[in-house]
């Protein structure tokens, strides 16, 4: 065969071409010998060597494909590496002078395919782990996302629970304080109709009470007792804000009188705290003539530590507002 004319390198496209280290023995020969015949192709008429692309336009192939082929990258059809043997031994002048024979060729291309083969094996049995793994991280997930939204379905009845016992809970504490309210002034009625009657009473018959029986039978006394007893069942029922409540309406309705009776009958009780908040709540929260009055009761009462607490109570507010 001439040699080429107008180049150092005459078919260098095919002397730089390497292998990768992690391609199998097989791939490699046959690119080798690819190679070689690659060499073998005739000069074109300006005597100079074909390049990558003319030979690849010889082949019917791309000319990256080509390249491929060569650097044992791809592994060409069978027709190709046919193709390749047929126009080499022509441009080279016969089998002696290609220095393989076409069976030998196509060994190569099997061996080649072998590994070829052996290495789509080992992909496809990866890939088909992937694709089980990722089938199980599915059902995972979805399972995840099932628990997750039964959870959020149990938090959204919790909080739907939640607000509805709130609810329930002010409703309750509304309809208390109203009911509360209601007996108080039901109680209160009671004893203004006592000291009204005790007064038609005292003018039919104008005799005066004696003294030890007042505390004992006055009107005061009674709607003190009604409260008293009120307020005793809301402490033993653990209600303390309604048992607050009961005292603040009552300072605020309850006339001086009664205000001193109830302060007594909670001491009979034995109910001495309520008695020292209804003092507080009365000498804080009412004129001071009412104040002195209740005080003076008091002290007709017997109680003369709880009206001098009661004006304490009175003079620490105003003093306060000063």
């Amino acid at each position: 065969m001439p040699r080429a004319k107008g180049s150092n390198t005459p078919y260098g496209w095919t002397t730089k071409k390497q292998f990768g280290s992690d391609f199998p023995p097989g791939k490699r020969a046959l690119a080798t010998e690819l190679q070689r015949l690659c060499r073998l192709l005739a000069l074109n008429p300006d005597g100079k060597a074909p390049t990558q692309e003319q030979a690849a336009d010889r082949l019917y192939v791309r000319d990256t494909s080509l390249s491929r082929y060569l650097t044992a990258e791809y592994l060409p059809d069978i027709g190709i590496v046919r193709n390749l043997y047929a126009i080499a031994r022509a441009d080279a002048g016969g089998v002696e002078e290609v220095g393989i024979t076409l069976t030998d060729l196509e060994r190569l291309h099997s061996e080649a395919a072998a590994e070829h083969c052996g290495d789509c094996v080992k992909l496809r049995d990866e890939v088909s782990a992937l694709q089980q793994q990722a089938v199980e991280n599915a059902v995972e997930v979805s399972a995840v996302q099932a628990e997750l939204s039964a959870v959020r379905k149990e938090a959204a009845a919790l909080r739907e629970g939640t607000a509805a016992l709130k609810r329930e809970v002010r409703a309750l504490k509304a309809r208390g304080v109203r009911t509360l309210k209601t007996s108080a002034r039901r109680a209160i009625r009671a004893g203004q109709r006592s000291r009204l009657a005790a007064r038609a009473d005292a003018a039919l018959l104008p005799v005066p009470p004696r003294r030890g029986d007042r505390q004992q039978s006055n009107p005061e006394k009674r709607a003190a007792l009604t409260v008293a007893r009120q307020a005793e069942a809301l402490q033993n029922g653990g209600r303390q804000e309604g048992v607050l409540a009961l005292l603040r309406h009552s300072a605020e309705v309850l006339s001086p009188a009664e205000t001193a009776a109830l302060v007594c009958v909670l001491r009979e009780g034995q109910l001495d705290e309520l008695a020292g908040t209804l003092i507080h709540i009365y000498g804080r929260d009412n004129p001071d003539p009412h104040v002195m009055r209740a005080a003076a009761q008091l002290h007709q009462h017997g109680a003369p530590d709880d009206a001098a607490a009661l004006l304490q109570a009175a003079l620490s507010t105003r003093q306060g507002h000063q």
